[in-house]
């Protein structure tokens, strides 16, 4: 008995179902228009955007465990957030600096104003590490970043449409990746990007495999799936995807770049 409780337990805790309630859909088109346009921009303006995005999903993490009686300041998980993009500007060094400064940042600033350093850096490190890996991305490749950017709108965009009127956890992240398939299915056909045909399925491939680890770890970042703010559900689908993506997207253009 006390198994069969804890699984549902278990699957509330982490489990998201996106909400058919409110802007969702005007508020994820207008974040698709503002990342084009960044990416347009170039890498710049790439890292200011997921820096503000990184910052205030820290902030509103911080403040959901302020709520359960855990003294934490946002401001100091915003900065820190925002650090690691905004290095990573400068590349692989200076993301790996932003990382150690962010880090630094929150364990002594968190001393300084009697904040609990374990909520800081859940809230931070790893929306800070997914924001700077974006930025790697497009430093690396605007062209790879954008193809990114489509795979994972195409996720977001069918586990919406499909999982805010589900009755099952499943339909909205498998109608999630049936839309990546088709985009990578256009992608592998058309070759977008540096990706040749046989590297588009790679590459495509990936996010429909790791893009619903997202939702699940952005509720574990908060007090509760319910809890995690909607800038953290903007960037969850990032989570996993654009490192392993960046780590890939490096290798692969230094064999057939």
């Amino acid at each position: 008995m006390s198994s069969s409780r804890a699984t549902p337990s278990l699957i509330r805790r982490f489990a998201y179902l996106p909400k058919p309630d409110g802007p969702h859909a005007r508020l994820g088109v207008l974040w698709f228009i503002a990342a084009c346009v960044a990416c347009a921009l170039g890498t710049v303006a790439v890292a200011v955007l997921f820096a503000a995005v990184a910052a205030v999903a820290s902030m509103q993490t911080v403040r959901a465990w302020s709520d359960t009686g855990r003294r934490a300041a946002p401001v100091l998980g915003g900065v820190a957030a925002a650090v690691v993009p905004i290095m990573a500007i400068a590349g692989p060094i200076g993301f790996g600096v932003g990382v150690l400064v962010a880090v630094a940042l929150l364990i002594f600033g968190a001393g300084m104003l009697r904040s609990n350093v374990v909520v800081g850096l859940r809230a931070a490190i790893l929306p800070a590490i997914a924001a700077g890996s974006v930025v790697l991305i497009g430093r690396t490749d605007m062209g790879a970043l954008v193809v990114l950017l489509v795979l994972v709108s195409a996720y977001e965009v069918g586990d919406y449409l499909m999982g805010s009127e589900a009755n099952s956890l499943f339909e909205g992240p498998l109608s999630g990746i049936a839309a990546v398939l088709v985009v990578t299915f256009a992608l592998a056909v058309y070759q977008f990007g540096p990706f040749e045909s046989r590297a588009g399925w790679v590459f495509g491939g990936l996010v429909a495999v790791l893009a619903p680890l997202g939702a699940p770890l952005a509720s574990a970042l908060a007090p509760s799936a319910a809890s995690a703010g909607p800038a953290l559900r903007r960037l969850d689908v990032w989570f996993v995807v654009a490192p392993l993506w960046g780590l890939m997207l490096g290798n692969y253009l230094s064999q057939f770049g």
